[in-house]
């Protein structure tokens, strides 16, 4: 883990160079001494802003540095440790810029710090004081860093994670220790092994400061008690939407609340309920007063707002209106007049046979080859007229003949 550590920094620091120094607005050249704040009674809570860490990995993909950083100070954080490593801590430098701006507390850059152009860089950026990893640096490497970063205003922080570190600050002659409880291979905390390795520390030598996890109040009475000067919070923060709140909750001893699991919805459920309660009633029952109460439960029902899963307590109504109806059937009666007056609406069906007219109009057409038929006859009647004429001639003739006589 140290090897990648230091080869992704070396990259990103020779990027930098090329680049440029980091854009802000204004080159920060007050201070806020952390030492000085270490240095009063009690213990100095430093709260810890990143958007994840080796352990855990990317927590937070977004963040206002700034908002975060207001939050935290506003509920009881001293100080504040801002995380600036891309890799590992996942943040960013505009990060440290935009917490300088919101709080007037020492702030903490936190980056693996291997050159110069790192400790001059984290001046301009608003730091207050850096860290140093004593399992990255020798002693010669320590000690030419802290110069400069005392040079520059900064206070310089050595973390140790084992004996050996602890040795090697020890010969630096660092002037703030933080005990650091994890596993450098896994990166995971360790509360204990951070305990055993802060009492190796001498009291009299530095300032001392213990990151491990913390998740509790015991834990922080617990380096109190030792006499530790500052504790620095950051795994407990880092899955809240609200770090200032969690934080405050911490410091007072109150668990986090958790959120019960979502159930799904209870409509489907409630309504067999209620049809299981209407057959169970109906059961010792004859069946017409149980199939009047299944109507007017449908009449209910049909009355009833869409959704009644969303009005709650508005549902078991519904249920009691089945039950009621179950029980009286003569209050029951009216429902089937309810329906046969929905029923209305059959006395339009006449409109359908409206239409059996134009039917009965295309079965008239036969009527037409009938009237043909009787054509026939006119022309019988022709012939007869036509036949009459001769018969008047011949009465003539007759006549004649009555004459000759």
């Amino acid at each position: 883990m140290l090897k990648k550590i230091a080869i992704f920094k070396a990259l990103d620091i020779e990027i930098k160079k090329q680049r440029g120094p980091a854009a802000v607005k204004e080159a920060y050249r007050g201070h806020h001494s952390l030492k000085e704040e270490l240095s009063q009674p009690g213990m100095t809570i430093i709260a810890e802003v990143a958007g994840g860490n080796p352990e855990l990995g990317q927590v937070r993909e977004s963040y206002r540095a700034g908002t975060h950083a207001k939050s935290l100070a506003e509920n009881g954080a001293k100080a504040l440790s801002i995380a600036t490593d891309r890799f590992l801590y996942f943040g960013e430098d505009k990060h440290l810029s935009e917490a300088r701006g919101a709080v007037k507390i020492p702030l903490l850059r936190r980056d693996f710090i291997f050159e110069e152009y790192q400790v001059e860089e984290s001046k301009i950026l608003g730091a207050d004081a850096i860290f140093l990893m004593a399992a990255l640096l020798p002693v010669d490497r320590i000690q030419s860093l802290q110069k400069l970063a005392a040079a520059k205003g900064l206070d310089v922080v050595v973390e140790v994670s084992s004996e050996a570190d602890l040795k090697r600050a020890l010969e630096a002659g660092a002037d703030i220790i933080c005990v650091a409880g994890r596993d450098l291979d896994t990166w995971k905390s360790d509360f204990d092994a951070a305990i055993a390795l802060l009492k190796k520390v001498p009291v009299k030598k530095c300032l001392r400061m213990v990151e491990a996890g913390i998740q509790n109040l015991s834990q922080l009475k617990q380096l109190e008690a030792m006499g530790v000067h500052g504790a620095i919070i950051g795994d407990a923060l880092l899955h809240e939407f609200y770090p200032g709140k969690r934080l405050a909750q911490l410091l007072a001893g109150v668990e986090p609340s958790r959120k019960p699991a979502k159930k799904p919805s209870q409509a489907p459920s409630r309504a067999p309920s209620g049809a299981a309660e209407t057959k169970g009633d109906s059961g010792a029952r004859p069946t017409a007063p149980a199939a009047g109460a299944s109507k007017s439960a449908k009449t209910s029902a049909a009355s009833t707002p869409p959704n009644p899963a969303r009005k709650g307590h508005k549902e078991p109504s519904m249920v009691q209106d089945a039950m009621s109806s179950n029980a009286t059937p003569a209050a029951s009666a009216p429902a089937p007049k309810k329906a046969a007056a929905k029923k209305k609406p059959a006395a339009k069906k006449p409109a359908a046979k409206k239409a059996a007219p134009k039917k009965a109009a295309k079965k008239a057409a036969p009527k037409k080859a009938a009237a043909k038929k009787a054509a026939p006859k006119k022309a019988a009647k022709k012939a007869a007229k036509k036949a009459a004429p001769k018969k008047a001639a011949k009465k003539p003739a007759a006549k004649k003949a009555a004459k000759k006589k």
